[in-house]
Formats: structure tokens, sequence, C-alpha cells
């Protein structure tokens, strides 16, 4: 019985392998066919797509480039609408800022256009008193002067930043006190405070020491009064040594001979203070000492400087105002 089961199985295998042989060949035969059905027929391309027409081609390269149009960006309240880039726009007190609009100022009264331009620090609520460039200008004072903030060598005139500080007086009072024969009493009140009485012949300078005024004419006047029935106006005409210049002295009157002298403030680097008198010269401290210049004018609240030039001529007139 065991023999017999082992003749089974062996005819079993051998059966096995033969149907294997088989499958194996059939699927070789098969493969065979399907890569023959996939060769390609050979096209040809002239008698499908016909000749390329490339006078049409060119014809329409030529017409579209005749036609050409300039892109330019579309605009919204005048501003132009950026498509490649981000808006400037900035929350400021609940409202919404647009940097490329001006009708509402971020950092008045620099406009969005200044700030933008520059490139300053607009979210620092001080921008304007800033000074990127390191000139001594900030920014607000740029504007105003149109300059550039962001260059050390663009920047308003030094002179705007020199100040008065005040308006000396220097007085000097004179006054005619008699009319008769000569020699006419003269009242001279210096500038220390001290009065002095003097005596004035024509053609001789006085007060002695200084002989400063020169008597060159006289004139014996009088106007009705309605008190004293007639006021004696009597007039000595001087020549001022000192402003080269004449003055008619009225009997009785006083005259203020006034000379002043300006104090003033350079607030550009380090604070420099420095004096000057009417119609004298000054000079900026350095390195701004190259120009000279003459003062024209002294009053209370401003003083009028000018520049010289290398023949001394005096140039276009500044103000400078107290502060």
């Amino acid at each position: 019985m065991k023999k017999a089961d082992k003749h089974f199985e062996r005819i079993l295998l051998i059966v096995a392998a033969l149907l294997s042989i088989a499958l194996s060949g059939w699927l070789i035969f098969e493969s065979l066919a399907f890569t023959k059905g996939l060769e390609q027929s050979p096209v040809d391309h002239k008698a499908d797509f016909g000749i390329i027409p490339i006078d049409q081609v060119d014809a329409a390269i030529a017409t579209l480039t005749a036609n050409f149009k300039e892109w330019k960006s579309p605009t919204r309240n005048n501003k132009p609408v950026p498509l490649n880039k981000s808006v400037l726009l900035v929350l400021k007190d609940d409202l919404i800022y647009d940097l490329f609009l001006e009708d509402k100022q971020l950092r008045p009264p620099m406009t969005n256009e200044y700030l933008r331009t520059y490139n300053l620090q607009y979210l620092s609520p001080n921008v304007g008193d800033l000074d990127p460039d390191h000139d001594g200008f900030s920014n607000l004072e740029e504007f105003q002067k149109h300059t550039n903030p962001m260059d050390d060598q663009s920047h308003p005139p030094v002179t705007d930043k020199l100040f008065l500080v005040e308006r000396i007086s220097h007085d000097l009072f004179i006054e005619l006190k008699s009319s008769g024969d000569p020699p006419w009493q003269v009242s001279v009140t210096t500038p220390d405070g001290k009065k002095r009485g003097t005596f004035a012949e024509m053609g001789k300078p006085f007060p002695q020491g200084s002989n400063r005024f020169v008597p060159i004419k006289f004139e014996k006047k009088s106007v009705p009064d309605p008190k004293l029935g007639e006021k004696d106006v009597s007039e000595l005409t001087v020549e001022d040594a000192v402003r080269k210049n004449k003055i008619v002295l009225v009997k009785d009157v006083k005259q203020n001979l006034a000379e002043f002298e300006a104090k003033f403030e350079f607030r550009l680097g380090a604070i420099s203070n420095f004096n000057a008198v009417k119609d004298g010269a000054l000079r900026l401290p350095p390195p701004y000492a190259d120009i000279t210049y003459k003062v024209i004018d002294i009053q209370d609240e401003n003083a009028v400087i000018s520049p010289l030039n290398k023949e001394g001529t005096p140039g276009k007139e500044i103000i400078i105002k107290k502060g």
C-alpha cells in the first residue's frame, strides 16, 4: 500500500512539472506578440500638418508690435495702485493712514510722500525730531527747507542755527540846553550813566576827550505855545564822527544816540555765544568760520546780517530771529 502511494506522488510531480513548462512557453510567446503590436507606423508630418505659414506668423507679430500699448498702473484718488507690492498702511489712533495718499498726513506738517520717499521712521511719534544723517538738522527742519534728511551734505543754511539772545543798548543822550550867543551849552550822558555838561562852538569838536561832535550850523527858532506864548525850538546841527551823519539838536529835546550790540547764540554742535555791534562783522565758530557777515540792523525781536563777498560787498540779507 505504501509503495502504491509513493508511485502516485511521483506521477503528480511529473504532471505538475509538464504543466509548468507548458505555461512558461505560452507566456513567452504572448510577450513576443505584445512587443510586436507596440511598433509604431511611420508618420508623414508633412501630410499631417501641412506647410507652416511663416509669412502669416510674421505679419501677426508685426501687427501686435505696431499696436503695442504701454502698461499704466491704475490709480485711486490720484494714487498709483501697486500690483506687485504691498501698500503702506499705518494704524494710528484707530485711524488707517495710507502713505501713498496725502489727504490724511501721518506726521504733519511733514507730508506722507516725504516720509515715504526718504524711508524715514514714520512709526516713531518723534520722527520730526530725529536726525538720521547727523548733520545737526532734524527731519522737520530739512522738510521745511526742502533738503535731503539722509545726506549730511544737504541741509538748511547754518545761519538757521544762529539766534538773537538779546539786544544790548549803549545809551548816549545828548541835549541842547542854551540858544543864546555861542558857546552853546550841551548836556551829554554817556553809556556808563555819567552826565556831563559841555560847551559847543562852531567848527570845534566836543565833548573834550572824545571829540565826537562838531557844530556846523545854528538856527534861532521859536513856535507859538498855548502856555508860554512862545517856545524856543532853536536848532544846532552837528556832524557825528562815529555814525558819519548829521544830527539836528533841538533845544530842551533829549535825543538818544544809542549804539546797539547783539548777543548771539549758535546752536549747531557745541553751543557758542558771542556779541557783535551794529555795522560790525561777525563769524560763526569753526568749522563754519569761512564766511564773514556784516550786522546790518539790531532790533528787539530780530537782527539782520549779510554775508560779505571777497570785495567786502554785502549779499542777501538774512533775518536772525530771537529765540
